[in-house]
């Protein structure tokens, strides 16, 4: 039952590293909570096609020449090098007042930059790039000799200026940034439940929201935010939620970071450190010449200390007492118990008559088991912490991922029952809404 105690304990405090948020009983600043959104080119250039008319232009295009631009087919899409590129199939027909040429067949080319706006809207800034080249080079309308691109090149600027609102909507209809992020910060001021065993509850306390450049590449739309919060875990009733805040103006930055470092308490009850001890000292012998047989044995703490009482029988009956010093090692990042010795203070006349205890492998034995049921136990959580933080669902379409990279161990303190232990925990989280 003690294990279970504390993995759930360990696995409840690391519910809040995939947020990258502080625990109540850890002093850590805010740290980002990571969403990516993202939009397809082929569902932009769908959009877009629903939208654009067929007649894309009629009008003067120089000499007295009147030219009709129609649209010939779906607009291609591609997203490359943080630009947003178009391709437009047109037809061209020019005329004047005697004659009218046949139809010539081409290609209008355009590429955007998509920036995002404080208020949330994606802008979109259009650029005519130029023809595709399967335009003739010269054509005759009537006795007139003409060369089609250059009066192309007049009426680009009238399409593009039809062009640009509809870019511009659609592109906000693809990614519809407002609307995805909008109800996840309204939801994350309201506290939610992470564990029904210990009535645990995390409270977020969003601050604000930052933002890296638009990533137009690979024929996708990227976006990643940082929700920047503060969090805490109360037992027992559900706290109050924040007043929610209205959604706050875009911050850009230059990179979001999606690691965490995140300082808690863990536990780690005697009990389990009993168990770990029991296979190698209850009915074992220590000694050569002069035998000891440990009958029982238990845990406890006093001034700091791990206290082990054990009951022996043999060359010696009665109780033997070790003290051991939990030593955090900064350099090795290691917790291993130290100064592991006999309590001279009961057994003075069995120490100084029966020096052969000292010698015996009592101490390292039990040294080494403790040692390893430190690391035991970190490891285990760090495994089932990552397991199941690899996909948390919360919400519809929206994704929760963490991995436990790594746990560096800080100062441990000896309690009544337990041993209590400062942990950094490391690893990278992010959210995708899709």
């Amino acid at each position: 039952m003690r294990k279970t105690v504390i993995t759930s304990r360990l696995l409840l405090t690391l519910l809040c590293f995939i947020l990258g948020t502080t625990c109540s009983f850890a002093a850590v600043p805010p740290s980002s909570i990571n969403l990516s959104v993202e939009a397809s080119c082929s569902d932009l250039a769908a959009m877009i096609n629903k939208a654009l008319p067929k007649e894309l232009y009629k009008g003067k295009g120089g000499l007295g020449i009147t030219v009709t631009v129609l649209r010939t087919g779906p607009v291609t899409v591609a997203a490359s090098d943080n630009f947003v590129y178009f391709a437009l199939p047109i037809q061209l027909t020019f005329s004047n007042a005697l004659y009218e040429s046949y139809p010539l067949r081409a290609g209008l080319r355009f590429r955007a930059r998509v920036s995002v706006l404080p208020d949330w809207r994606l802008r979109t800034e259009l650029y005519y790039t130029g023809l595709t080249d399967n335009l003739v080079d010269n054509f005759k309308l009537g006795p007139i000799s003409l060369k089609p691109k250059s009066l192309v090149e007049n009426v680009s600027q009238p399409v593009q200026q039809l062009l640009a609102p509809i870019i511009d909507t659609k592109v906000n209809e693809s990614v519809q940034l407002r609307a995805k992020i909008a109800p996840l910060w309204q939801s994350a001021f309201e506290p939610k439940l992470v564990s029904k065993e210990f009535s645990a509850w995390l409270k977020l306390t969003p601050q604000k929201i930052v933002m890296t450049p638009l990533l137009a590449a690979s024929n996708r739309l990227l976006l990643s935010i940082g929700v920047i919060s503060g969090a805490e875990i109360t037992i027992g009733p559900k706290p109050a939620a924040t007043p929610a805040r209205q959604l706050p103006p875009v911050q850009q930055v230059g990179t979001l970071d999606n690691s965490f470092h995140i300082q808690l308490g863990a536990d780690i009850f005697f009990a389990d450190l009993t168990a770990a001890l029991k296979p190698v000292l209850l009915d074992k012998s220590f000694g050569d010449d002069k035998k000891i047989t440990i009958k029982s044995f238990h845990l406890q703490g006093d001034e700091g200390r791990l206290v082990v009482v054990l009951t022996s029988t043999g060359d010696f009956d009665g109780e033997l007492t070790l003290f051991a010093k939990p030593v955090y090692n900064p350099q090795q990042n290691s917790l291993t118990f130290e100064n592991i010795d006999f309590d001279t203070r009961n057994a003075g006349w069995l120490i100084s008559t029966g020096s052969w205890l000292f010698s015996s492998t009592i101490r390292e034995t039990i040294k080494t088991k403790l040692d390893a049921a430190v690391v035991e136990q970190l490891d285990k959580a760090r495994s089932k912490a990552s397991s199941a933080l690899s996909a948390v669902q919360v919400a519809e379409h929206v994704k929760l991922s963490g991995a436990v990279k790594s746990l560096t161990l800080g100062e441990a303190t000896v309690q009544k029952d337990r041993l209590t232990l400062q942990i950094v925990v490391q690893g990278e989280s992010s959210v995708s809404l899709k």
